[in-house]
């Protein structure tokens, strides 16, 4: 099995690593990721622009650029001649639930990985810095890939998140899409000549409750699969004009 990893985290960050160590019995790792945090990116990918790329080694490669140019270069920039089985990307830190995952970079290169028709995961976990327990998600990824292998055997996009205080044996529920509540608020200082400076740290982070959504198992110490598609049509909508 070929696997290709990436996260928006930064390749220096643990839950790549986590991901490495875990998954290098299970077949032969390409990690593909950038030089430096890219959360919030979506599906950005550079155009007209070099991308700096310099490898690490014959399977590792540290990417100037988005979690998307990473596996667009995987797949496209000749620097490994492979069929990519798999795609990972994650872990990261941090919830991807909800409306997240219009914004998130780990979702967007997950996203990305399926239109070229890969079965690909985003997986997030609850902890908020490099200390949170990544290596056991990392082991619970793995036991869900060998297990669900026929679920794996054509294009899904599957976005799991895993609590920090979990249940014991981990329980996966699978779920839909909840409904995140963003209240932002942006620090403003002054620049020169009447300009300013906005900055963004985060947003004050809240959610609908409702039966079957990610946020509900999540909360309730459940790990939490959602499948995805692309297809962003509202059909009801759409209907109406039939």
């Amino acid at each position: 099995m070929n696997i290709l990893l990436t996260n928006d985290d930064g390749i220096e960050f643990p839950g790549i690593h986590a991901l490495q160590d875990e998954f290098a019995n299970l077949g032969d790792i390409y990690t593909f990721a950038p030089r430096m945090e890219k959360s919030c990116t979506s599906q950005a990918m550079t155009l007209f622009e070099d991308v700096y790329v310099k490898p690490v080694d014959d399977k590792t490669f540290i990417v100037n650029g988005f979690p998307v140019d990473c596996v667009n270069i995987a797949l496209h920039g000749d620097l490994v001649d492979v069929k990519f089985d798999l795609l990972i990307s994650g872990i990261n830190k941090g919830v991807n639930m909800g409306e997240d995952i219009l914004y998130s970079g780990t979702v967007g290169a997950a996203l990305h990985g399926f239109i070229h028709n890969i079965p690909s995961i985003a997986i997030s976990a609850g902890y908020l810095d490099k200390t949170g327990d990544f290596p056991k998600v990392a082991r619970f990824l793995r036991r869900f890939v060998e297990e669900q292998k026929n679920i794996l055997d054509s294009p899904v996009i599957l976005n799991v998140n895993y609590p920090p205080e979990i249940k014991m044996p981990e329980q996966i529920k699978w779920t839909k899409l909840g409904t995140r509540i963003y209240r932002d608020k942006y620090i403003r200082t002054h620049a020169e000549e009447g300009a300013f400076f906005f900055n963004l740290g985060g947003s004050e982070l809240n959610h609908k409750e409702a039966e079957g959504t990610d946020f509900n198992a999540y909360h309730d110490g459940n790990v939490s699969v959602t499948p995805l598609t692309t297809d962003a049509t509202d059909y009801s909508y759409r209907n109406r004009f039939k």
